[in-house]
């Protein structure tokens, strides 16, 4: 066994003997996606579990990928974990993760999107701004999604057409209509200078009350849960959007998915409370007709 591979186990071994364990209650729905749901809900306690004992640890292993962004011995362990969890439980889903790529037919009907420690860059500084995103999809689209942010003890979860929860309790996105009382919530402006959208950007929070850059995950689960109006992060992929546009979308929000613009990089993301998504997306560059 290498010493990264001894280092996941013992990591993953610690968070399934109940280290820092964080579960609470959440109601599921009745119907085809009930035990999935409470298998990603189970995978997230894990996961949870992983994450927090490595969270603001001194001696945390961090490395670089080919692109320069930071992957950890937590972001590996999590995905890990749950590969093996899923194939053992699951073997005929396809799992997409963005650690370890692809196991199965990436086109398969039923697959599980995985991003270990989505905000890797705030786990590494220790900012509480980071969570876990799972997703089961039916031919591409979201019909599970949870996303846990233990450091700030925040579990949110959604079932196509069973709704959006935070901490058990059903989100429903604002009711704000004008962009001038809107509150917009975004990505690292790096990224957007980097894809040349950062003019678009501050073009659009310019016109707004208030702008926060929360990252990916927190910046569309603010949308869900009513707390932002707009969300936008200037590029990211498949498993970064995966759980989220369910969660936002079942709260009654909309959620413009561009990942699949390029295959490696990925491509911009857009959550709205609705009412002001089609403003969005023009300040955005895109029009209504050219993008869900």
């Amino acid at each position: 066994m290498s010493g990264r591979t001894a280092a996941n186990a013992d990591l993953t071994g610690k968070a399934t003997r109940g280290c820092r364990r964080w579960h609470i209650p959440c109601p599921v729905s009745s119907g085809a996606v009930t035990d999935d749901l409470a298998l990603a809900l189970e995978l997230a306690d894990v996961a949870d579990g992983i994450s927090m004992e490595r969270f603001r640890a001194h001696d945390l292993k961090i490395d670089a990928k080919p692109d320069l962004s930071p992957v950890t011995e937590a972001d590996r362990a999590i995905e890990s974990y749950i590969r093996e969890r899923v194939g053992a439980e699951r073997p005929e889903h396809a799992i997409i993760g963005e650690e370890f790529g692809v196991v199965g037919d990436r086109d398969a009907t039923w697959r599980w999107v995985i991003d270990p420690i989505d905000g890797t860059r705030s786990f590494v500084r220790g900012n509480e701004t980071w969570a876990t995103l799972i997703a089961l999809q039916r031919d591409g689209e979201s019909v599970v999604g949870v996303a846990s942010a233990p450091a700030m003890r925040l579990r949110f979860h959604a079932t196509l057409g069973g709704g959006a929860f935070l901490n058990g309790r059903q989100i429903h996105v604002s009711k704000i209509s004008e962009i001038s009382e809107a509150l917009i919530t975004h990505t690292a402006i790096r990224g957007f200078v980097i894809t040349n959208q950062a003019e678009k950007l501050v073009a659009l929070a310019g016109r707004c009350w208030d702008a926060r850059g929360l990252g990916n995950s927190m910046s569309h689960l603010a949308v869900a849960r009513g707390t932002a109006d707009i969300g936008w992060t200037s590029r990211a992929n498949l498993w970064d959007y995966a759980a989220l546009k369910l969660v936002v979308t079942e709260a009654g929000g909309r959620f413009t998915d561009r990942s699949g613009d390029d295959p490696v990089r990925g491509g911009t993301g857009i959550s709205s409370n609705g009412l002001l998504h089609n403003v969005v997306l023009e300040a955005a560059g895109y029009t209504a007709g050219e993008t869900s």
